[in-house]
């Protein structure tokens, strides 16, 4: 047997779906960008444009992975959400956000609306916040709290680190994620605050008390790191996760040797180095660079009795709408 997690990064979600700004359409090809501004023939994949206004979300990836959770959702033990959960953390994104995870009155995934309901299937959710979770405003003012309000009912952190585990047939894993979202008080400056994050010594000391804890009580039971921020080497400068050595200097020291992180938009794997990093691709950000993914871990038990873990990652087809098998998996 074997323990089952989807992993889904950076839904971004928003009360006006398919939203794009002035900074997205740069990466645009131009006859591209200038459709947003055109009516459409279709009113219901309008298009919405915005100069300052954070870009939001596409709602047909995010229907199919719905789509996907429910298909397998007898075989997932854990549906895991690795930040940017919503666009903004005004509480008129958290709430679309909240009603999209928490949502369980309909037993499908799609209510009359056809909007995605994750809360109706069955699978156990977890979710940790992003930097976008964390915007006090659109001009991405760091520090707001209202995340652990309303998702409080399964997300309870201490000291920004927050430990769930699995377990099947006596295979088990745990994950603990770690917020290193600017605080409230903290100064980033104006472009820092847009897409970086930054290791807090006091978080820090908290994710190393906790997995101590954990592996003492739990000895044989693997511990993965989920972090919003990737601290891995070769991440975009607008996009790092500030002095990022720490992690993962602390995840050798304890011997955790994966870690989970979104943020990027980019699906990226760090494998051969400890620890090994699984960069997630954006499930539905409007304005992700590719395309969009979802991922699945499997942890399983070998024939010797040892503990085996891997990712596998699947890509949205626009043409099929579903998401499909991603030819790279990579196993340690």
């Amino acid at each position: 047997m074997s323990v089952q997690i989807a992993l889904l990064a950076d839904p971004h979600l928003c009360v006006q779906a398919r939203r794009r700004n002035a900074l997205s359409l740069f990466s645009r090809r131009l006859w591209e960008s200038i459709d947003v501004c055109l009516p459409k023939t279709e009113p219901e994949r309008q298009q919405y444009f915005s100069f300052w206004k954070p870009t939001s979300y596409d709602d047909q990836p995010l229907l199919a992975a719905a789509d996907f959770i429910q298909e397998f959702s007898n075989e997932l033990d854990l549906l895991f959400i690795l930040g940017d959960v919503a666009t903004t953390g005004l509480d008129e994104d958290l709430e679309v956000a909240k009603q999209v995870f928490l949502e369980n009155r309909v037993r499908e995934h799609l209510n009359a609306a056809l909007e995605p309901r994750f809360g109706g299937l069955g699978v156990r959710i977890c979710v940790m916040p992003g930097n976008h979770d964390r915007y006090k405003d659109d001009l991405g003012t760091p520090g707001c709290k209202s995340f652990d309000r309303v998702f409080g009912k399964i997300y309870e952190p201490r000291r920004g680190v927050f430990l769930t585990d699995v377990d099947r047939d006596g295979v088990s894993l745990c994950i603990i994620s770690a917020d290193f979202c600017f605080a409230e008080d903290s100064d980033p400056g104006l472009l820092r605050r847009y897409g970086r994050g930054a290791v807090d010594d006091q978080v820090l000391a908290e994710l190393d008390n906790q997995t101590r804890n954990y592996q003492y009580a739990n000895p044989g039971t693997p511990v993965v790191w989920a972090l919003h921020f990737s601290p891995a080497e070769g991440v975009p400068s607008t996009l790092v996760l500030e002095e990022r050595e720490k992690v993962n200097n602390l995840a050798k020291y304890l011997g955790v040797n994966h870690i989970f992180c979104g943020h990027t938009h980019f699906r990226k794997r760090e494998i051969g180095t400890h620890p090994h990093i699984y960069c997630a691709g954006s499930v539905s950000s409007i304005d992700s660079v590719d395309n969009h993914f979802l991922h699945v871990c499997t942890v399983s038990k070998g024939s010797s009795g040892t503990l085996q873990l891997e990712v596998f990652d699947l890509k949205y087809d626009e043409i099929q709408d579903q998401f499909v098998s991603y030819p790279v998996s990579l196993e340690a």
